[in-house]
C-alpha cells in the first residue's frame, strides 16, 4: 500500500505539471497541425452562407433548405456517408401541435395619420412572430401598454383593432385577441434586461404558441424595436417628439387616429417533420464507439452566433481533419467521429427514441452552441460545461486540460512575459482576419439549454459537454449577426473541440496511464473541495446556531449529515469517473485502476474522520444515525423508468414537478433513477450536488420536493415505484 501511495503521489505530480500550457492530451505535433490547418476565416466564410437562412424551427422550409446546403458542403469536404436523416416532429406532449410553419413574407405600414413603413421581413426576418397566420389587415391601432393585465385595457376598445403592446405576445394574445376581439398585435416586446436603454433598436425573435385543437386561432403578430414602439406610443398619446433641451408638454394635444396595414404571408402544413444532417470521419479500427460532434441549424435569420457559429465550426473541423487525413499529415482516427447538424434538442430526442440501440455505439458528445462571439462585446465568456454529476466521466478532465492549455496560451501574464515568451500571448491562436483579443474560456458545472442535454439524459446515458458563451445580449434578436462574430474565437473553439475529439477517437491502452495521472490529481482536488464545503457549512451553522440548545443541536446535526453525504457522493462521483475509463484499460493497468478507486474510498473515510472531529469540537454530540419516519418511507420506495425509451422520454416531458426545485436538479433526480437507488438515495445525491456547486447555482434541494417530483413522475407514467 505504501508503494501505491508513492505511485499515486507521482501520478498527481505528473497531473499538476501536465495541466500547464501543453496538455498531455494534445501533443505538440498535433497542436501545431490543428492550429495551422483549422481556420476561423474559412469557418466565417461558411457562416456568411448559413446566416442567409430563416429557419426558426426544424419544421420550416428554411431548415430543410439550410440542411440541404450543409449536406452538400459536408460531402464536398470529404465526409463519408453524409445524409439527411428525416425524423417525425418531437411532440413533447400528446396535445402538442404537429405542423410545419414557414414564413413567406410580411410588412407593417403606418397608414394614418401619415404613411411610414414600420417593418419588412426582407429587412429583419425576426419582425414576424413564429406561427403567425397569413393576414392582410388595415385597422385602427390601440396602445395597451404592456397588455398583460386587465387594467391595461381599461377604457379602451380593442374589438376589431390591432393592439400595440410590449408584453410577451402569448399573454397579449389571450387578453387582447381571445378575450377582447383584437385582430392582431404590433409588439415591441424584448427579453433583454435594459431594452430601452441598452438595445433600443434590437428586434426580438418572438414565438407564438401554435393553437391546439379546440383553441382559438393565433393572431398575426408583427414585431418592432423598443425605440420604434416607444416613439409610436408617445405619439399616439399626443406627446410631442422629444428634442435636446426640450421639456415635456403639460397638456398633450388631442392625438389623431392611428391606423396600420399589417400583411403577413405564412404557410402551415401537416404532418410535421424535422431531421438532422449526419456525416462521418470513419475510424480505422472500430465503428461502435463513436464520438459525436453536434451543433444546431434551426434558428432565426441571421442568428450568426446562436448557432450558425457552431454549424460553421463543425464544417471547418470536418474540412481540416479530412484534408490532413487525406494527405497523410494525420493518421485516420481509430474510432468514428460523427458530425450532427441538428434541430436543437428535438432531433436528438426523436432520433434516440427511434434508434435506442445507438446509445451503445456512442461514447461522448461535444456540442458547439455559440462559439464565435467577439468577447469584448457584452462581456461574453466561452463557458465549457462539465457533465452532470450523474454522468461523471473522464471526458471532463480531458476537455478541461485542453481548454486550459489554450486559455493559458492566449492570455497575457507578466511572469510569462518576463520569461521571454512572445508578447502578448505565449502560444497565440489568431485567425488572419480575426481579433487579437484574449481567449476568455471557463470550465463550469453542468448547464443545459442545448443539444448535449439529450445525451446526458439518464435513460440515454452518454456523457456530453457543450461550448456555449454567456451572457449574451444579442441572442434571439436582429443583433445576432455577422458584425459581432470574431474569426479568432471561432478558430480557438474549433481547435479545442477537434483536439478533444481526436484524443477520444484515438484513446488506447498506452494513453491510459497519463489519463489516470491527470484524473487522480483532479479527483483529489475535487474531494478536498467538497470536504471544505462541508466543514465550512458546519462551522457557519455552529456560529449562528440558535440559543435554544435543542434547536442548536438539530441545526448542527443537519449540517453534519450534509457534510457526510457530500463526501460520500463525491467519492461515488469520482469512482464513476474512473470506471468510465475501464473499457480502455490494459490488463496490467486494471489493478492500478482498482487501487486508485480504493484510494478514493479511503480518502472518504479519512475525510469523514475530519468532519467528526470538527463536529465534536463545535459542540456536536455523536449522532444516532436514525432515519425520520419520512426518510424511512422514502428509503423503501425505488423508482425505475417506465416503458420504452421513447415512451419514457415523452412521459417525462409531462411531469409537473415542484416549483421550488431548480430544473437542473429535477433533471438530475430523474437521471439517478436506475431501479436500485431509493428516493432517499436520490435526494441525498442531488442535495450533495447542489451543495457542492453552491446553492446560488443549483438552488436548495429539499426532501419534500424530491418526494413531490417522484409522485408527479409516477402520475405522468414516466416512472414506476416499487417497494423494497
Amino acid at each position: 500500500m505504501r508503494r501505491f501511495f508513492a505511485l499515486l503521489s507521482m501520478l498527481a505530480g505528473i497531473a499538476a505539471s501536465a495541466l500547464g500550457q501543453q496538455s498531455p492530451f494534445l501533443p505538440e505535433d498535433t497542436y501545431n497541425k490543428l492550429t495551422n490547418e483549422i481556420s476561423g476565416d474559412i469557418a466565417y466564410d461558411n457562416l456568411r452562407s448559413l446566416v442567409m437562412y430563416h429557419a426558426p424551427s426544424g419544421e420550416s422550409e428554411g431548415f430543410l433548405d439550410e440542411a440541404q446546403w450543409v449536406e452538400a458542403r459536408a460531402k464536398s469536404y470529404g465526409l463519408e456517408d453524409v445524409k439527411f436523416v428525416p425524423l417525425p416532429v418531437w411532440k413533447s406532449s400528446p396535445r402538442a401541435v404537429d405542423q410545419n410553419w414557414t414564413l413567406l413574407g410580411g410588412e407593417l405600414w403606418l397608414v394614418e395619420p401619415r404613411v411610414i413603413k414600420l417593418g419588412d421581413v426582407r429587412e429583419t426576418p425576426t419582425s414576424v412572430a413564429d406561427n403567425s397566420p397569413t393576414a392582410d389587415l388595415t385597422a385602427e391601432l390601440v396602445d395597451v401598454g404592456e397588455g398583460t393585465e386587465d387594467g391595461d385595457y381599461a377604457g379602451k376598445d380593442a374589438t376589431g383593432k390591432i393592439v400595440l403592446a410590449y408584453g410577451p405576445p402569448n399573454k397579449v394574445k389571450e387578453l387582447a385577441c381571445w378575450a377582447r376581439g383584437a385582430v392582431g398585435i404590433v409588439s415591441y416586446n424584448s427579453t433583454r434586461t435594459g431594452p430601452w436603454t441598452d438595445h433600443p433598436d434590437q428586434i426580438a425573435w418572438s414565438h407564438l404558441s401554435a393553437s391546439r385543437e379546440g383553441e382559438k386561432p393565433a393572431p398575426p403578430v408583427f414585431v418592432i424595436s423598443p425605440r420604434a414602439g416607444l416613439e409610436l406610443s408617445r405619439e399616439m398619446a399626443g406627446r410631442a417628439p422629444l428634442h435636446i433641451f426640450s421639456s415635456p408638454s403639460e397638456k398633450p394635444s388631442a392625438p389623431p387616429r392611428f391606423r396600420v396595414h399589417l400583411k403577413i404571408q405564412s404557410e402551415a402544413t401537416s404532418p410535421g417533420r424535422q431531421g438532422l444532417v449526419e456525416g462521418f470521419i470513419r475510424g480505422s479500427a472500430t465503428h461502435d464507439q463513436a464520438i459525436v460532434l453536434t451543433a444546431h441549424l434551426q434558428e432565426e435569420k441571421t442568428s450568426a452566433n446562436d448557432d450558425r457559429s457552431g454549424c460553421a465550426n463543425l464544417l471547418e473541423m470536418a474540412r481540416a481533419l479530412e484534408a490532413m487525413i487525406r494527405d497523410g499529415r494525420l493518421p485516420r482516427p481509430k474510432r468514428d467521429i460523427r458530425f450532427w447538424w441538428t434541430n436543437e434538442i428535438a432531433a436528438e430526442y426523436e432520433y434516440f427514441s427511434e434508434h435506442p440501440d445507438e446509445r451503445a455505439h456512442i461514447i461522448a458528445d461535444i456540442n458547439e452552441d455559440m462559439v464565435g462571439a467577439r468577447q469584448s462585446l457584452g462581456g461574453r465568456v466561452q463557458h465549457v460545461s462539465r457533465t452532470p454529476y450523474s454522468r461523471w466521466s473522464f471526458l471532463n478532465d480531458v476537455v478541461e486540460s485542453i481548454v486550459t492549455s489554450l486559455v493559458e496560451g492566449n492570455n497575457a501574464y507578466i511572469a510569462s512575459w518576463q520569461n521571454h515568451n512572445r508578447a502578448p500571448y505565449s502560444r497565440p491562436v489568431f485567425a488572419h482576419l480575426g481579433s487579437r483579443e484574449p481567449y476568455h474560456a471557463e470550465l463550469v458545472l453542468y448547464f443545459d439549454s442545448t443539444d448535449h442535454l439529450v445525451f446526458n439524459e439518464g435513460a440515454i446515458g452518454i456523457p456530453g459537454v457543450t461550448f456555449t458563451n454567456w451572457p449574451d445580449e444579442y441572442i434571439h434578436s436582429s443583433d445576432d449577426d455577422l458584425w459581432q462574430i470574431d474569426r479568432t474565437q471561432l478558430q480557438r473553439n474549433a481547435v479545442a473541440v477537434a483536439a478533444s475529439a481526436l484524443y477520444l477517437a484515438n484513446l488506447t491502452e498506452k494513453e491510459v496511464p497519463a489519463l489516470l495521472a491527470v484524473m487522480a490529481g483532479e479527483a483529489r482536488e475535487r474531494l478536498s473541495h467538497d470536504l471544505a464545503i462541508g466543514l465550512s457549512r458546519l462551522a457557519q451553522v455552529a456560529a449562528a446556531a440558535s440559543a435554544d440548545p435543542n434547536q442548536a443541536a438539530e441545526q448542527k446535526h443537519a449540517a453534519f449529515e450534509d457534510a457526510m453525504s457530500l463526501l460520500h457522493e463525491a467519492e461515488l462521483r469520482e469512482v464513476a469517473g474512473f470506471e468510465s475509463v475501464r473499457r480502455f484499460v490494459a490488463p496490467n493497468i486494471q489493478k492500478l485502476l482498482e487501487s486508485i478507486e480504493e484510494d478514493m474510498k479511503l480518502t472518504e473515510v479519512n475525510h469523514r474522520k475530519r468532519i467528526e472531529e470538527w463536529y465534536r469540537a463545535l459542540g456536536g454530540t455523536k449522532p444516532l444515525g436514525a432515519l425520520s419516519e419520512k426518510e424511512r418511507a422514502l428509503a423503501s420506495r425505488v423508482p425505475r423508468n417506465a416503458g420504452t425509451l421513447g415512451e419514457y422520454l415523452r412521459h417525462k416531458q409531462e411531469i409537473e414537478g415542484p416549483k421550488g426545485l431548480h430544473p437542473l436538479m429535477e433533471f438530475e433526480a430523474l437521471n439517478y433513477v436506475d431501479g436500485r437507488r431509493s428516493i432517499l438515495d436520490i435526494y441525498r445525491a442531488v442535495r450533495a450536488e447542489s451543495l457542492s456547486a453552491g446553492e446560488w447555482y443549483y438552488g436548495t434541494v429539499k426532501l419534500e420536493d424530491i418526494e413531490e417530483l417522484f409522485n408527479a413522475a409516477e402520475k405522468a407514467k414516466a416512472v414506476e415505484i416499487v417497494s423494497k
